[in-house]
C-alpha cells in the first residue's frame, strides 16, 4: 500500500503569471492499494469512476506512456485543499496519480521526467512544479519543454490565505483575460518578477509589497472574487504583500507578522496561516 501527500500550491505569486508558484503545507492525502479492479474511496460520487477521476487519468497516462499494462488499484482520498479556490487542488490529483503509477512501474521515471509528464497533462507548470519540488519555483519553456528553478524563501516570512466560500473555475478565470496587452503592462510585470526571488530570499517584506502589483491578470480576475477590494484595502494598511492565489477565489498574504489578523477576521471568510511546503511525499506502507 502506498501513501502520497501532495501540498497546496499558490500559482502566479502575483506577477509570475503561469510560470511561478509556491508550495504551502496544506495537504491532499492519497492511498493506493492493488486491487482486482479500480475503486475510489473518499471521493465525491461524481468523481468516483474511471471516466471522471483525475487521479486515475494521470495514473493511466503514465502507464500508457510506458506502454505497460495498467495495475488496478483502490484509490483512497482525504482532501484538505479546497476545490476550485486557486490552491492547486487539481494539480495535487495529477501529481498523486503520476507518482503512484511510477511506483508501480518500479520507478521507471525520474522526478524530472515526472515533472515533464505533469506539465504535459496540466498544460502549464505553475502549480505542478511547487507541488513536486516544494518551495518557490519559477519555470521557463524551451523547445516545448519546461525547466524549473527552485528558490529559497526566508524563514521569517509568513503565508496566510483567505478562502472565500466561492468557487472560481480556471476556465472562467482565463475567460475574463484580454486577448492583447500593452507593452507598458508587460514591462511593468517583468520589472517586478525579476526582483521577486531576491525579495523572497532576503525576506524583504517592503520590497515584496512593492513587487506584488500585477497588470496581466489580477485587474480582470479580481472582479470574480467577493470582497477582494475590501480585503486588499485592509492588507494595504499593514506591512504585508497581497495577491490572488492562482485563479482565485483564495487570496494570498505574505508578511512577517500577523498584525492584520484581527481586522481581517471581521470579514467572514476562513483565514489559514501556513508554512512553505517541501514537495510531494511518497511513502510505502507495505507491499501491494
Amino acid at each position: 500500500m502506498l501513501k502520497i501527500k501532495v501540498e497546496a500550491t499558490s500559482a502566479n505569486v502575483c506577477v509570475g503569471f503561469d510560470v511561478l508558484g509556491i508550495a504551502l503545507n496544506l495537504y491532499n492525502e492519497f492511498t493506493f492499494k492493488k486491487s482486482s479492479e479500480f475503486k475510489f474511496v473518499g471521493f465525491e460520487e461524481e468523481f468516483s469512476s474511471c471516466e471522471t477521476n483525475l487521479v486515475y487519468e494521470a495514473y493511466k497516462y503514465v502507464f500508457d506512456l510506458a506502454k505497460e499494462v495498467i495495475v488496478p488499484v483502490e484509490i483512497g482520498f482525504i482532501g484538505d485543499i479546497p476545490v476550485s479556490r486557486g490552491l492547486g487542488s487539481s494539480s495535487s490529483l495529477i501529481v498523486a496519480g503520476i507518482f503512484a503509477a511510477n511506483y508501480y512501474l518500479k520507478n521507471k521515471y525520474s522526478k524530472r521526467e515526472l515533472f515533464d509528464i505533469a506539465t504535459a497533462i496540466e498544460g502549464h507548470p505553475d502549480n505542478v512544479a511547487p507541488a513536486i519540488y516544494g518551495g518557490l519555483v519559477a519555470s521557463y519553456q524551451k523547445d516545448g519543454k519546461y525547466y524549473p528553478n527552485i528558490y529559497p524563501i526566508h524563514k521569517d516570512l509568513k503565508f496566510s490565505v483567505v478562502i472565500p466560500n466561492v468557487k472560481v473555475s480556471t476556465h472562467d478565470a482565463r475567460g475574463v483575460l484580454p486577448k492583447e496587452l500593452p507593452y507598458k503592462d508587460i514591462v511593468w510585470n517583468l520589472s517586478r518578477i525579476v526582483n521577486l526571488p531576491k525579495a523572497f530570499m532576503e525576506g524583504n517584506i517592503e520590497l515584496l509589497k512593492d513587487l506584488f502589483s500585477d497588470k496581466l491578470h489580477e485587474p480582470y480576475r479580481s472582479k470574480l472574487i467577493p470582497a477582494y477590494s475590501d480585503i486588499k484595502s485592509i492588507i494595504n494598511k499593514y506591512n504585508a504583500a497581497f495577491a490572488i492565489s492562482g485563479s482565485g477565489s483564495t487570496m494570498l498574504i505574505v508578511s512577517k507578522d500577523l498584525s492584520f489578523m484581527d481586522e481581517l477576521k471581521q470579514i467572514d471568510y476562513p483565514v489559514l496561516t501556513l508554512e512553505v511546503g517541501s514537495g510531494v511525499k511518497v511513502e510505502e506502507l507495505y507491499e501491494g
